[in-house]
């Protein structure tokens, strides 16, 4: 039985009518707006965030995202001990491991969107750093993330955060010349800074 083979005519128009119905199909996407576009299709159930919740009364399903300081790593908050007032999470940079721990009791509000308060970084040494915070609110994104931090010291302990107009004050303690890193820090210090436009730290003492 002989194949019939289609006239040349014909299999020239089937390709010109799969790009007229490309054509169209593009036309009508362009013409609906997102929210027409996300209405015909059954919205996914998100579930918040339970610490971003539980802390800053935020209804999101992304974590508090942390870029560890001095690494290229990132950590999700995942933990919040309620009792202690601490909300943790871990990193793997490859050849450093560690933990993050951010300090609620000190949690300070700037703004809607702004905060402030203490980070803690340890890995495998010995250390144990604390960071001046800086967190910031992503409306668009939906993201609680660090924006900018500034070292204050090796297992320093801190004693308060107070905004000063403008400034925000740190107030720690830190190990004194003649103390062994082992010891309880006994010496009283203090940082000030202010936030620039573009959300850095600036000394201010």
């Amino acid at each position: 039985m002989k194949k019939r083979r289609l006239p040349i005519p014909l299999i020239l128009l089937i390709p010109i009518v799969m790009l007229i119905i490309v054509a169209v199909a593009g036309i009508y996407r362009f013409s609906l707006s997102d929210e027409e576009i996300l209405a015909k299709f059954p919205s996914q159930q998100q579930t918040a965030d339970p610490i971003l919740k539980a802390i800053f009364d935020l209804s999101t399903p992304n974590p508090w995202t942390v870029e560890v300081p001095n690494t290229h790593a990132f950590s999700f908050i995942n933990q919040y001990d309620e009792a202690n007032q601490v909300a943790s999470g871990n990193y793997d940079a490859g050849a450093e491991r560690g933990s993050v721990s951010i300090n609620i009791q000190w949690l300070t509000q700037l703004s809607a969107t702004d905060y402030v308060s203490a980070l803690t970084v340890s890995n495998q040494g010995s250390g144990v750093f604390t960071y001046a915070a800086y967190f910031y609110y992503d409306r668009a994104l939906k993201r609680m993330v660090l924006k900018d931090s500034e070292l204050l010291g090796d297992r320093v302990v801190l004693q308060s955060i107070t905004l000063e107009q403008e400034n925000i004050r740190f107030e720690y303690l830190s190990h004194g010349a003649e103390q062994s890193m082992a010891q309880v820090p006994t010496a009283s210090n203090h940082r000030v800074f202010a936030l620039s436009n573009k959300g850095k730290f600036q000394p201010a003492d």
